[in-house]
């Protein structure tokens, strides 16, 4: 089971948006991030969060079709995000696709990208996707495949201190048993050689940023 999560940052393009949601078996609505599913004609499986950003309209129309409504306290420890995140792991689902997740504010952006740790650690993928990019992680001991066309964009870049015995094979620049440390971005701007390139990583944890020019 595929779930989407509509998180309430920018997502400027209607089309792009109805695109990426097919194939998604179950969608999570983020409080305000509702404005998108009913921009669309869709009917969220859940919304949830404080619900100080949700338009009045949506949520007496969405608490009608049934939609689960879980209303959390402004003063929490945990962000809406993260708080729609946990209820789509509760599900045991095969993967996660968080949109509308970056945005002007930087410090949220920020905080999303550090929520794919504990994702990654219980073992499901889970991508943060916008217009332009896609955002994952990479955990030791596993292979990452990166498909697409000759000269796509990806860029790799430390979540913790170091990551050691970075392998990147199928790329421009390829790399052996390389070692990423934080303040060090050589990981940046890579592209595919072919129409696949891998990735793994013997101990820590790597972003993988892909790239899109053209997504939209």
């Amino acid at each position: 089971m595929k779930i989407a999560i509509l998180s309430g940052g920018n997502i400027t393009s209607k089309e792009w948006l109805y695109r990426r949601l097919k194939g998604t078996h179950r969608i999570i609505c983020v409080d305000g991030g509702s404005r998108y599913a009913s921009l669309l004609g869709i009917v969220p499986y859940m919304i949830v969060g404080d619900l100080d950003s949700i338009d009045p309209n949506d949520l007496d129309y969405f608490s009608r079709q049934g939609v689960i409504i879980k209303k959390y306290a402004p003063e929490k420890d945990d962000t809406d995000t993260a708080l729609a995140l946990n209820e789509a792991l509760a599900q045991k689902p095969s993967e996660i696709m968080v949109l509308g997740a970056s945005g002007t504010r930087l410090d949220h952006t920020l905080a999303n990208i550090h929520l794919l740790r504990n994702a990654a650690e219980s073992g499901v993928p889970v991508s943060l996707v916008d217009e332009y990019n896609e955002i994952s992680i990479v955990m030791p001991g596993e292979s990452r495949f990166i498909d697409g066309n000759p000269g796509d964009l990806f860029s790799l870049l430390p979540l913790t201190t170091e990551v050691w015995g970075v392998n990147v094979r199928g790329a421009r620049w390829p790399l052996e048993d390389a070692i990423f440390t934080v303040g060090n971005p050589y990981g940046i701007s890579n592209r595919l050689a072919g129409t696949r390139a891998s990735v793994s990583i013997k101990s820590g944890i790597l972003l993988l940023i892909r790239t899109h020019e053209h997504m939209r």
